[in-house]
């Protein structure tokens, strides 16, 4: 698992986070709690896991912020298909709100 894929996802900055995302599928949608975030994407350790490869779209709004970021996601990583938890990175998050990402993750966090 020493791909440029994986090792790009793993320098990605991320802040353990919480915060409701709601995923949209073929299915309908769903509500999760995000254990973490980066630039990259997110990890949800209490979700049901999509199949790798699959796709959802993804809406959230980072805290302290009105507006909503929607993008298309993929299931790159589920740690165990026979528990909860999967790595979804972003497919087309737009230039500002990954600005807004990266601005987000460099803030100082109050303890």
């Amino acid at each position: 698992m020493d791909d440029a894929s994986t090792l790009e996802r793993r320098r990605a900055e991320r802040a353990e986070l919480t915060i409701t995302v709601e995923l949209r599928d073929a299915r309908g949608f769903s509500l999760h709690p995000s254990k973490d975030i980066s630039v990259g994407g997110f990890f949800f350790d209490r979700a049901i896991p999509h199949a790798v490869g699959s796709h959802v779209e993804l809406a959230f709004t980072l805290p302290g912020e009105l507006e909503t970021i929607r993008c298309m996601g993929e299931v790159v990583n589920v740690p165990d298909a026979n528990a909860y938890g999967m790595g979804v990175r972003f497919i087309n998050l737009k230039a500002v709100h990954r600005q807004q990402l990266e601005r987000f993750l460099n803030e100082p966090r109050r303890g």
